[in-house]
């Protein structure tokens, strides 16, 4: 419940355009450091006021020093950050399927390969590995990683896996080390939808919250944190973030399960 408040209390202070020029209050200083970074891309930081990372970021409760994988990083600015807080002692696995880098380039003529080969050019995030594998097939030792981050991406993994993502939890499931954590961060879908709202890549991109921890916790999973900080009571839940009005955002839910220790 403290966790709870000190969030809907951040959550509040954050509602405005977001400037990271001070530290937000109740934010972790390694938190805000990263996010205030000058070495981090432009382009990144003017994403910020519709992702809110500072939020995002301590409720997942990532440390200096954990190892953690970014599930679907794509191009990598949560990647990055994460990489930024978890510091020299620490690693992130920056995870794409392969199939990520057979898009299309964008507009600018730039493909995905290019963009994460600029983010880790010259060695600049030392701590960041590119791991370039399946969902539900990482490749990584068991119970060898402290933690994962599903940062507004579970629903992808319906579409993107036919609608087979139990594998892709026994693997994440198998790779934590007991008492890891996993934290989900996604647009919410109208309740009682199931994955109804993830399985059409030009659909509307949510995922039914309730239906995300009951597939954990029958994964073996533990639920130990929610919030509503990045909630939007406005959000009628049924468009696609790409379509919310403009300086509006999609009603989101946080939770944080664990691996139980045995």
């Amino acid at each position: 419940m403290r966790q709870s408040r000190r969030l809907f209390v951040l959550a509040a202070a954050l509602a405005a355009p977001l400037s990271f020029a001070a530290d937000p209050p109740k934010v972790d200083p390694a938190i805000t450091a990263a996010i205030d970074s000058p070495d981090r891309p432009a382009a990144d930081k003017q994403r910020d006021e519709g992702r809110r990372p500072a939020i995002m970021l301590q409720f997942i409760g990532v440390k200096p020093g954990m190892s953690v994988i970014e599930y679907y990083a794509t191009t990598g600015n949560t990647a990055e950050l994460l990489s930024r807080v978890v510091g020299p002692k620490g690693k992130v696995y920056m995870q794409n399927p392969p199939s990520f880098y057979e898009r299309p380039p964008g507009p600018d003529g730039v493909t995905t390969a290019k963009r994460v080969e600029d983010r880790l050019a010259d060695n600049r995030l030392p701590n960041v590995v590119r791991l370039d594998k399946p969902f539900d097939d990482l490749g990584l030792p068991p119970k060898s990683v402290d933690g994962a981050v599903m940062n507004l991406i579970f629903h992808d993994m319906f579409y993107m896996t036919n609608n087979n993502v139990a594998p892709v939890l026994k693997n994440l499931y198998a790779t934590l080390k007991p008492g890891g954590f996993v934290a989900v961060i996604d647009h919410s879908a109208p309740k009682g939808t199931g994955a109804q709202f993830a399985l059409n890549p030009k659909g509307q991109h949510r995922i039914d919250e309730e239906f995300a921890k009951k597939m954990f916790e029958d994964a073996g999973f533990k639920l130990v944190a929610s919030s509503d900080a990045l909630r939007n009571p406005d959000d009628d839940r049924q468009k696609p973030f790409f379509q919310m009005p403009k300086g509006t955002y999609t009603d989101r839910f946080m939770l944080k399960f664990v691996k139980p220790k045995k």
